[in-house]
């Protein structure tokens, strides 16, 4: 008499899709990258993260991704990459800060939460263009909040700096604390994942 399996094809395969799944997903939310280099590349590696920034870059299209570089130790005492959150630039003939489109256009708040009269439609990590809908002439310089879908405002300041041929208003982003800086470069790189898959595809 011939042994009947415990358990049929499909349920084998049910069971092994459930213990690769917690895998796969902590190797993508990992931002780690193990080095397979030689002693004398990570000792110079060392040496330049310690006197100054590493970058990685990788090019899509028309545009370069600049990724900050931190060299770190795991518990087996392998060299590991951590890579941060990449600026986004645009190349031509002048590299310039990766603009975000927003559709539709997005009313800056003020604090009490109500609509301000600037809605940006484009978003940058250093500056906006902005769609004035006031009556009077456009506010040289703002302060206000910026919504982020699914997340808490975004204080942010800019300065005027000119009129679009399309009737849109330049204004200069100013620097942001450190948390604001990393909430706007994180919302940025997402929205590009969502517009551009095939460049973050695995």
């Amino acid at each position: 008499m011939q042994d009947q399996p415990l358990l049929t094809k499909a349920e084998r395969d049910f069971i092994q899709q459930l213990q690769l799944q917690p895998a796969a997903a902590k190797r993508k939310a990992t931002p780690n990258l193990q080095v397979d280099a030689g002693e004398q590349l990570m000792a110079l590696l060392a040496n330049c993260a310690a006197s100054q920034p590493l970058t990685i870059e990788a090019h899509f299209a028309n545009q370069r991704l600049t990724f900050t570089v931190q060299l770190s130790e795991n518990a087996h005492h392998e060299q590991l990459l951590e890579l941060g959150t990449p600026q986004i630039f645009d190349e031509g003939p002048a590299s310039r800060a990766w603009r975000l489109p927003l559709e539709p256009a997005v009313a800056l708040r003020h604090r009490n939460g109500k609509a301000s009269e600037l809605w940006v439609h484009e978003l940058s990590m250093n500056g906006l263009l902005i769609d004035y809908r006031g009556k009077h002439e456009a506010p040289s310089h703002f302060n206000l909040l910026l919504p982020l879908t699914g997340q808490k405002p975004i204080a942010i300041a800019g300065t005027r700096v000119r009129h679009t041929g399309d009737g849109l208003l330049a204004y200069r982003l100013e620097a942001l604390d450190q948390r604001g800086n990393d909430r706007l470069l994180q919302f940025i790189y997402d929205q590009h994942r969502t517009l551009f898959p095939d460049a973050h595809r695995a």
